[in-house]
């Protein structure tokens, strides 16, 4: 019985079938990677994930999360077209001003050269409630932020910021349209 089947195996029509069925074979086990992580059925929600900018809070975690991923895309997204950044210039007695293009780059430049960012949101004074308007608020809020650079030197600072968040309307994200640094950096 054992030569009848090395007989068999040994014929051509035999070998092709052989063939064709380790082909096969092969196909199902490289579709079936056991060391693969199985796919997510339900998608990732950015908004659960970085914090939901529709709301102040959750415009204030995507900031937050902006920095800690140093992603100035993620951070643009947060700025009205027409923000303007100003700041004390304390040994000329002035204050100076850019706009969201220099705002975008210089945060672009500053997460490169950065191995770390960490940026904490404490204290929260908002001066102006969403419940007089549902597009215009004003915040100031207190942070710290410690940038790690590659080469491992390490800046630390303190300050607070008093910004303006706009919309369209109630249910569209919450953007920034300027914000007063009021840091000692």
């Amino acid at each position: 019985m054992a030569s009848w089947l090395v007989s068999l195996v040994r014929s051509p029509a035999a070998r092709r079938r052989t063939g064709l069925l380790a082909v096969g074979l092969l196909a199902v086990a490289a579709a079936c990677n056991p060391f693969a992580p199985s796919l997510d059925d339900v998608p990732t929600d950015p908004n659960q994930l970085l914090g939901n900018p529709v709301t102040v809070r959750g415009f204030f975690e995507r900031f937050r999360a902006s920095y800690q991923l140093r992603d100035s895309t993620l951070y643009g997204q947060l700025l009205d077209r027409r923000f303007i950044f100003t700041f004390r210039d304390f040994a000329n007695n002035v204050d100076r001003s850019w706009n969201r293009d220099v705002e975008v780059n210089t945060t672009y430049r500053l997460f490169r050269a950065a191995r770390t960012a960490n940026l904490q949101w404490t204290q929260y004074l908002p001066t102006s409630d969403t419940a007089f308007s549902d597009t215009l608020v004003y915040v100031e809020r207190s942070f710290s932020l410690t940038i790690e650079q590659r080469d491992n030197q390490a800046f630390t600072g303190a300050g607070s910021a008093r910004l303006v968040l706009v919309r369209k309307n109630r249910t569209d994200p919450w953007r920034m349209r300027s914000w007063y640094d009021r840091s000692e950096f």
